[in-house]
């Protein structure tokens, strides 16, 4: 039986997350791999083998200490031992999500099947309601699958949690995917911002794609009521803490509370996964290293040029990545939650380019919310930052998400209750 834990308790995450390959049956504008997801020679596209897949696991499992995982493709149900892999994951002690789209899981049977492998539950990518929905992810009659999908995955008794893109066309129909996500019985929705992250910032972001805040405030207020009514967890992921009413504050994420989201993915392991050679079809894996000094110089460096000379030096390689994994493991020991919010700034301003306005400075909760997108800033500017004096100023990232009750399954979440 599987058995659903509600917690307060805000530890770091011990999830971790796997990129198969940028092959997927779907062309959402807002993915954040699309170019790679349309250029089929690009070096991401091809899925890798599963033994290259099973590596990655057990890394993440035996030397990053994940207890979960979140596998994603492109689409994860197109890569053809898929099955075997979910089946490694359970057998290694490291519980499998699939981020899904849903359009195989239409098809009779096919949840059975993951359910017999030992799937954790599925993430579903609920983009829309209707004709929404199939405008925004590229495919007509998308919505009449993913709804079949949804009642052959609960008939299957596997969890589900759902993630939606607030895109433009996305914020009117908000309220219709509480509303499915509630008929489901999904035990969490995330609502997540349209980022402009990794084949975004090449300009596919535009004003007829990306909503104002202050359209999406009042249709996302109204679903976390309802979901929160029906014992739905929500989770609102990248948008300014400002935005949030004062009873949604313990809902919003930004960068320094993902790590203490049960649901979301540990900065380390995650880094490391992230690099090229971890996504790609072809060649060996980077060697490992941990979060702290030097860990954002590796990830910076050329990714193939750290592999292919980890494999030509490898005496030399070696006590390099032996002394940054040492160095790292003692500042941890220290204060790991430094070194993580360290990261989660980097995040934000380096790798994401988000910035604030001159309300923001005002603002008691400056120091735990990452602020606004550059370009969302570049497109309507930051007249809709309202600063939050309410509360006494604060560095806690977890003053309002220490409130929220997670809803987690027993199983890959014990350490945590």
């Amino acid at each position: 039986m599987i058995r659903i834990e509600k917690t307060k308790k805000r530890v770091f995450t011990r999830r971790g997350v796997v990129w198969l390959g940028q092959t997927c049956n779907q062309r959402c504008y807002f993915c954040y791999f699309i170019s790679r997801i349309e250029d089929h020679s690009h070096p991401l596209h091809a899925f890798m083998s599963l033994d290259k897949a099973k590596e990655i696991m057990n890394r993440l499992r035996y030397f990053y200490g994940n207890r979960s995982v979140d596998i994603q493709g492109g689409e994860p149900t197109i890569f053809k031992e898929i099955l075997p892999l979910v089946s490694h994951c359970r057998e290694i002690g490291l519980s499998p999500t699939l981020i899904t789209n849903g359009l195989v899981l239409a098809r009779p049977g096919v949840a059975q099947e993951y359910h017999d492998a030992g799937i954790r539950d599925f993430l579903v990518s609920l983009h829309g309601y209707g004709e929404v929905h199939d405008e925004v992810v590229g495919v007509p009659g998308a919505f009449e699958k993913i709804s079949k999908a949804l009642e052959n995955i609960r008939e299957a008794e596997i969890p589900i949690r759902i993630n939606s893109t607030m895109s433009k066309p996305v914020i009117p129909v908000l309220t219709k995917v509480a509303e499915k996500a509630i008929e489901v019985g999904a035990l969490a929705v995330n609502y997540i911002a349209f980022n402009p992250f990794v084949d975004q910032h090449t300009g596919r972001r535009r004003n007829d794609t990306v909503a104002r805040y202050s359209e999406i405030v009042p249709q996302l207020t109204e679903s976390i009521d309802m979901l929160e009514e029906a014992g739905v967890e929500v989770n609102v992921r990248y948008l300014p803490l400002c935005l949030a009413e004062e009873r949604h504050r313990k809902n919003f994420y930004n960068y320094q509370q993902l790590p203490f989201d049960l649901h979301e993915w540990d900065y380390q392991s995650w880094m490391w996964s992230m690099m090229t050679p971890q996504m790609m079809k072809e060649g060996g894996l980077n060697p490992l290293f941990r979060l702290g000094t030097g860990a954002r110089t590796l990830y910076r460096a050329d990714h193939l040029y750290l592999r292919d000379n980890a494999e030509a030096h490898p005496f030399k390689t070696g006590i390099k990545y032996a002394a940054q994994r040492t160095v790292a493991r003692i500042q941890q020991a220290v204060n790991k939650e430094k070194v993580y919010r360290e990261e989660a700034k980097d995040r934000a301003v380096i790798d994401c380019n988000y910035t604030r306005g001159p309300a923001c400075a005002a603002c008691h909760l400056r120091y735990i919310c990452d602020g606004f997108h550059g370009d969302y800033a570049e497109f309507f500017g930051m007249d809709e930052a309202r600063p939050v004096t309410d509360v006494p100023v604060t560095e806690d990232p977890r003053v309002f998400i220490r409130e929220q009750e997670k809803h987690v399954l027993a199983e890959d979440c014990d350490w945590a209750l």
